[in-house]
């Protein structure tokens, strides 16, 4: 590894790993009397260390704290793909990204136009071009539509790539897709939790009062730049550290933590929360840029952990008994799995997920996959178009196998002519020692890095 991300691996770390934990039954006897609501929160753009149950010493994060400890929580929880829209398509899919198609926030297209980039213009243009990556939610369901058929509502706020609410099977919804409103990953929806919770807490009244099961997709832009906390908290992380961006973003995190808090009120007020089986997630990884606005390597689309590792939560009062699993590695794209388990639907046969409510399959789970493309869709029919890297975790190993191999650093483009830098060569783990993978051993074991490309070909191939 480079001596930058040396220093920054070194600045995050807070713990290594703990050892092994005795697999339990996650579910309890009592029988399911109604279908559940299900809620997913997704937290956007935070590391996997930014919350004071995972180590953090100064970001507070209070509820969801509590969370974690009223949930079955996986603390080796990994996205299906480190940027945005490939993480939050696997979300809603329960597929990997080369298997839904969406693997890159923007189609590559010819813009020769006077307003730059993210102007009208633009994204006029851009929507045409977007269309195919859209439609793959056609052929590949989300979970709205499958809910469908057991007549759940439901509800989409906060981040959405894939144009209308409607093309996610959502009933209702704050995106529309339109240009015009800046419709390139969620318009109107991006107000929730910065701009209230008005649209939410509608919603559960209007369920409630009508005794319907409903699906809550809550994706604030948060704590997503732009970092523009309230000053009050501001004003708290500013005495905790002289970087400026370090304490926007910081006060972002528990702005983000207050919003959850918030949501998980509205649930209890309603009395909704004994059967709502609710379900956290991160899309993918930061780290703070201390000298200015963005991120800095290794971070958000990355193949390290720093990329893509996130906690992964699972609250259903009197179904799901609270644990904290430390050692299990489980996958973003388990969620739609688990969520189906949970009202007696079936996952497709495409779903390589698991329902963790399900101990044997816990048990059974050693190995965990993730994707790193580049920021702009080459080809949507063919994502070898623009993938970087392929990634398995099997511990103690994780390995990173580059798309290209070359002794040179490689670049990847993160949009906007920015790039940042790649190692060209096959990269191995040891995260039990080395969790902040730092030290590359894949020379000195030759047996486990063929053993392992084996293992990810088989699965890339499926």
């Amino acid at each position: 590894m480079n001596r930058l991300h040396t220093i920054f691996a070194l600045l995050y770390l807070l713990y290594t790993l703990p050892g092994c934990q005795q697999q339990t039954n996650d579910s309890t006897e009592n029988p399911i009397e109604t279908p559940p609501n299900i809620v997913f929160i997704l937290s956007d753009d935070q590391a996997w260390t930014d919350y004071s149950f995972m180590g953090h010493p100064r970001i507070e994060t209070p509820r969801i704290d509590q969370l974690a400890e009223e949930s079955l929580t996986f603390t080796r929880g990994y996205s299906a793909a480190p940027l945005c829209r490939p993480s939050l398509a696997s979300i809603i899919t329960g597929l990997y990204p080369h298997q839904h198609g969406i693997t890159g926030n923007d189609p590559v297209f010819d813009y020769n136009g006077e307003g730059g980039k993210y102007s009208l213009e633009w994204r006029e243009q851009r929507q045409k071009k977007n269309t195919s990556m859209v439609n793959r939610l056609q052929s590949h369901p989300p979970l709205p539509k499958l809910l469908d058929k057991k007549g759940y509502r439901s509800l989409q706020t906060g981040k959405w790539w894939e144009g209308n609410y409607k093309t996610g099977g959502f009933s209702e919804g704050m995106t529309t897709g339109d240009p015009a409103q800046n419709g390139r990953h969620g318009d109107r929806g991006l107000k929730i939790g910065r701009e209230g919770m008005a649209p939410i807490y509608q919603f559960l009244d209007e369920v409630k009062k009508d005794s319907v099961p409903f699906f809550l997709w809550y994706a604030p832009f948060l704590p997503h730049t732009p970092h523009n906390p309230p000053d009050s908290l501001y004003q708290k992380y500013k005495k905790k550290t002289p970087s400026e961006s370090i304490a926007k973003y910081w006060a972002m995190c528990e702005w983000f933590d207050q919003n959850v808090g918030e949501l998980i009120d509205a649930l209890d007020d309603r009395e909704l929360s004994d059967n709502t089986l609710l379900i956290y997630v991160c899309d993918n990884g930061w780290t703070q840029n201390p000298e200015g606005n963005g991120f800095v390597w290794p971070s958000k689309q990355s193949p390290y952990d720093m990329g893509i590792r996130t906690p992964i939560m699972y609250r259903w009062p009197g179904k799901i008994k609270p644990r904290l699993d430390t050692s299990t590695f489980v996958s973003s794209i388990d969620m739609v799995p688990t969520a189906l388990a949970a009202v007696n639907l079936n996952p497709t046969d495409e779903m390589q997920g698991i329902n963790v409510m399900d101990s044997q399959s816990l048990e059974a789970r050693k190995t965990v996959y993730s994707e790193d493309y580049n920021h702009d869709v080459a080809d949507v029919n063919d994502p070898t178009a623009s993938l970087e890297h392929r990634m398995i975790m099997q511990a103690p190993w994780k390995m990173i196998i580059p798309a290209h191999e070359s002794a040179d650093l490689n670049k990847i483009s993160t949009g906007g002519g920015r790039f940042i830098p790649v190692i060209g060569q096959t990269e191995l783990y040891n995260l039990l020692q080395d969790p902040m993978e730092i030290r590359n051993v894949a020379a000195d074991y030759p047996k486990v890095v063929e053993g392992l490309k084996k293992e990810i070909e088989f699965w890339w191939n499926k």
